[in-house]
């Protein structure tokens, strides 16, 4: 991973960082701390994640087309590949997930590998809830998942 991008959205920075071949992970950035050093031109990689990410808050986008990089123990590629097959307004549950990804015991694992999910928005881990309808957590905080399931026309409130 060579590249750091930053780019401005409707629910803040976040930092792209690829390489010339892979999007490796995004970021979200607290702007009021903020030690990334960006670099000074996007990778044809980032420039792509811009567009279709720009795409996506313009409502135009429902799916990303990128080539990702991701360096995770096997069970977290697993489930990581099913949150990817949630569709655009739609959502899961933790407990959905670890069925698909056939273990319907590892409900806390498939929250784990949510948790440490490199490449939010673009594997959509935001549209993973509880079964309860609950919304759960966001490692880019609770308001970034409410902005994104409404952006997709999911009706759900803190």
């Amino acid at each position: 991973m060579n590249n750091i991008w930053i780019e401005d959205t409707p629910i803040g920075q976040l930092g792209i960082y690829s390489d010339d071949f892979h999007l490796h992970m995004i970021q979200f950035i607290d702007t009021s701390y903020n030690n990334i050093t960006a670099s000074s031109n996007p990778s044809k990689i980032a420039n792509c994640v811009s567009e279709q990410m720009h795409e996506y808050f313009n409502g135009t986008r429902r799916t990303f087309n990128l080539s990702l990089y991701l360096d995770l123990p096997p069970f977290y590629k697993k489930v990581l590949s099913e949150v990817s097959k949630i569709k655009y307004g739609q959502t899961a549950s933790y407990m959905d997930i670890a069925i698909k990804s056939g273990d319907k015991k590892a409900v806390r694992a498939v929250g784990a590998a949510n948790a440490n999910n490199p490449i939010p928005i673009i594997i959509p881990c935001h549209r993973i809830i509880f079964s309860n309808g609950k919304i759960g957590g966001y490692g880019g905080g609770l308001e970034k998942k409410v902005f994104l399931l409404n952006q997709e026309g999911i009706d759900i409130t803190l």
